[in-house]
């Protein structure tokens, strides 16, 4: 009986050793797998970091890049080249035309620098006020009939109408306009700077450049003087 009772309480101790044993391979296991994934994490985290910094110097640099870009002066526009094929005339190679804007604002200048305009007006005014004065006295004709021309008619029962339409000068008014505005204009878009648009140019000999801007004035007061004259001259021609 005693070897029996001694062999049960060794099976026992053993079984018992063996579960004691199983139970802290379990948990070796088990606080492994944790510590595993503890590292796993902090690894994910680590490079996600490093991540999140080096973006973050990516774009510091490319807006430090920008700036640096921005404060450049900016590059004049190249102009225009080509190379033309002297065997068929075709273009072998050209550069960038530059700003596409360039040549209207060019041609904005005859409506806002003072000068141009009063330059352009006086020229359009010394070419009206000499045909003006050529067809009074070859025709006999006023200034506001060379514009506007009416006709008096009588019907058959006696009644007198009157009829106004325009005469050639009023269709002889815009295309001279036009003609001397792009007379004007030719020389600022071929770049000349003696234009007499911005600034007076120099003398030519016994012309002098400011006597344009006189004689422009001398025009335009004439023909508006003119015009009031024959007012009260009941519309007669005064040449």
């Amino acid at each position: 009986p005693t070897s029996t009772t001694d062999t049960l309480e060794a099976n026992m101790f053993a079984l018992s050793a063996s579960r004691i044993t199983g139970s802290a391979v379990k948990l070796s296991v088990k606080s492994r797998a944790v510590r595993a994934r503890r590292s796993a994490s902090i690894r994910v985290r680590a490079e996600g970091e490093a991540e999140k910094v080096a973006v973050a110097d990516e774009v510091k640099a490319a807006d430090a890049a920008w700036e640096e870009k921005a404060a450049e002066p900016a590059a004049a526009p190249v102009a225009f080249s080509a190379a033309i094929d002297p065997a068929d005339g075709s273009v072998a190679e050209a550069a960038p035309l530059g700003d596409d804007m360039s040549m209207l604002n060019d041609a904005m200048i005859a409506f806002k620098e003072p000068r141009a305009v009063e330059i352009i007006n006086g020229r359009v005014a010394m070419i009206g006020w000499m045909v003006a004065l050529y067809t009074e006295i070859e025709k006999n004709t006023s200034l506001f009939h060379q514009v506007i021309n009416t006709r008096t008619f009588t019907l058959a029962d006696g009644v007198v109408k009157s009829s106004t339409f325009p005469a050639p000068g009023m269709f002889l008014i815009p295309v001279t306009v036009l003609f001397v505005l792009a007379a004007s204009l030719a020389p600022v878009l071929r770049g000349n700077e003696e234009s007499g648009l911005e600034k007076a140019p120099k003398d030519f000999g016994p012309f002098k450049a400011e006597s344009e801007m006189t004689n422009g004035r001398g025009a335009m007061v004439g023909l508006v003087a003119l015009l009031l004259a024959e007012k009260f001259t009941h519309g007669a021609a005064l040449f």
